[in-house]
């Protein structure tokens, strides 16, 4: 790390060089700045994705038969469970390699295992078929399912606590949801940029 002492030291042309070496290696990082329209499109479209579902909700709330009978039962759940399964063994499998990408897929697998526990208790049906499901989910998936959520929110803090130090020069952490994008500008571009 370079002290204000240390920049005023150097010459021209080592503070040019250093200028150049810092726009390249600015350049490397991932950026969405080019891409300011597509990032503002992507947020109207998940904007109003949320905001759809509200209605889309009370409607099915309010007009779905309590009793169905679902043509492709088998097919749904055994397609779930392997995407499940692949979505473990890719956890698994990241997590002994030591890639990055363990953080995306293990937040993935937590949820589809809570997806999983949701659904084989809201579908049960008889005594014996529920109280199997709340064990299932209460022994295995749940406690799974938190175990992967904390493990990938450890990693992405110390992710990004060491982009922080490493990117930006700072030391002090920041909490995943207030941390900006690295490499993304939080000011509007200017319209030249645009």
């Amino acid at each position: 790390m370079l002290s204000d002492d240390d920049l005023r030291s150097l010459s021209r042309q080592e503070l040019d060089d250093l200028r150049s070496r810092l726009a390249h290696a600015g350049g490397d990082m991932p950026s969405l700045t080019a891409g300011n329209q597509r990032r503002r499109r992507f947020v109207v479209i998940m904007t109003v994705a949320t905001l759809g579902l509200i209605p889309w909700v009370i409607v099915l709330a309010l007009t779905l038969p309590k009793h169905y009978i679902a043509g492709h039962w088998t097919l749904t759940w055994v397609g779930f469970d392997l995407g499940l399964l692949t979505s473990l063994g890719l956890t698994a499998y990241l997590a002994w390699r030591r890639r990055q990408a363990v953080i995306g897929v293990a937040f993935l697998s937590a949820a589809m295992l809570t997806c999983d526990a949701w659904f084989d208790i809201t579908t049960s049906s008889g005594p014996v078929d529920v109280a199997t499901s709340i064990a299932s989910a209460a022994l295995v998936e749940l406690p799974l399912a938190t175990m992967l959520f904390a493990v990938a929110h450890q990693l992405l803090s110390a992710a990004t606590d060491q982009a922080r130090r490493s990117h930006l020069g700072l030391t002090r952490p920041a909490r995943s949801f207030k941390t900006p994008l690295f490499g993304v500008s939080e000011q509007p571009p200017s319209p030249a940029a645009s």
